[in-house]
């Protein structure tokens, strides 16, 4: 059973219209099987119609919690498989990565390598076009 409250008026006020009474509440400020459902007030700080004040005790109360224990469950689930996810990726990324680093350190070498042999080659030992030197 849910109970919008006027401005201005207790939150106890007009309460038990139906609602179950608690045993030894007559007279108190604070009623337990009633929580406040969630903030009524209207952007900009002005209040529209207060507070909803929701009854524990209700059917109605207990589905509606259920269902967001449900999905607060799902959401916490998705989020841990979603960051080991994010931890595999990381770990492939990492080593192919490892894996292109020596890579270019091999291919660098190579060319290094293939630098000093060409430099150390007497300049006559290359190919000159239209030498006169035929390829068969």
């Amino acid at each position: 059973r849910v109970t919008r409250l006027r401005a201005g008026a207790a939150p106890w006020a007009g309460v038990n219209s139906g609602a179950p009474s608690c045993a030894g509440s007559a007279g108190s400020d604070s009623l337990p099987h009633l929580v406040p459902a969630g903030q009524a007030a209207a952007p900009g700080g002005k209040e529209r119609g207060g507070k909803k004040w929701v009854d524990r005790l209700s059917p109605e109360y207990r589905q509606r919690r259920e269902r967001n224990n449900i999905a607060v469950r799902k959401s916490r689930d998705k989020a841990k498989r979603r960051n080991q996810e994010m931890q595999q990726k990381l770990l492939e990324l990492s080593a192919e990565n490892e894996k292109l680093h020596k890579k270019i350190e091999q291919l660098s070498r190579d060319l290094s390598s293939l630098r000093h042999f060409f430099k150390q080659l007497p300049a006559a030992s290359f190919l000159q076009p239209g030498a006169g030197t035929e390829c068969r």
